[in-house]
């Protein structure tokens, strides 16, 4: 299992910043580029155990996931989103979007991801992971969504 957790200041208010991680799939998709849709298949009234069915274009291969939401806070100043899945059929994902607010303008995003292999062998193979991948993910999030604000401003 290879466990990896990260933060960063959002210079955005937390209301505007939700938004790209739950609710709106345009703005989701400016920051998971490789989605292409989502298809809830149940919903439930408290969020959590809701699943939803994405689609993600790696180069020219479809990807397709059945995520279910574990954990799901929708509050004033701190919000979260864990979501589970299966990738390749290989590893078990989990991965949480927290947001706290740090002020009326100032968002902390901490993101954590749970790769666990199905297969203990590809365990071996994690110990050599490093977190770039996270880090890019980190930065592009924080451009992202602080030009979108800066852009469209205080909406």
């Amino acid at each position: 299992m290879k466990k990896w957790k990260k933060e960063i200041i959002i210079n955005a208010p937390i209301e505007y910043a939700w938004p790209f991680f739950y609710g709106d799939l345009e703005k989701k998709k400016k920051i998971f580029p490789k989605v292409v849709e989502e298809e809830i298949l149940n919903r439930t009234e408290q969020v959590i155990g809701t699943t939803i069915w994405q689609t993600y274009q790696n180069g020219s291969y479809t990807e397709q996931y059945e995520l279910t939401i574990k954990k799901y806070t929708d509050e004033k100043t701190y919000k979260v989103l864990q979501e589970n899945f299966i990738l390749n059929d290989r590893f078990r994902m989990t991965t949480e979007y927290e947001l706290e607010s740090q002020g009326e303008h100032l968002t902390k995003f901490i993101y954590t991801s749970i790769n666990k292999p199905k297969n203990p062998l590809l365990s071996v193979f994690q110990l050599f992971g490093s977190d770039e991948v996270i880090v890019t993910f980190m930065n592009r999030t924080k451009d992202t969504i602080e030009a979108a604000y800066a852009t469209e401003g205080t909406e």
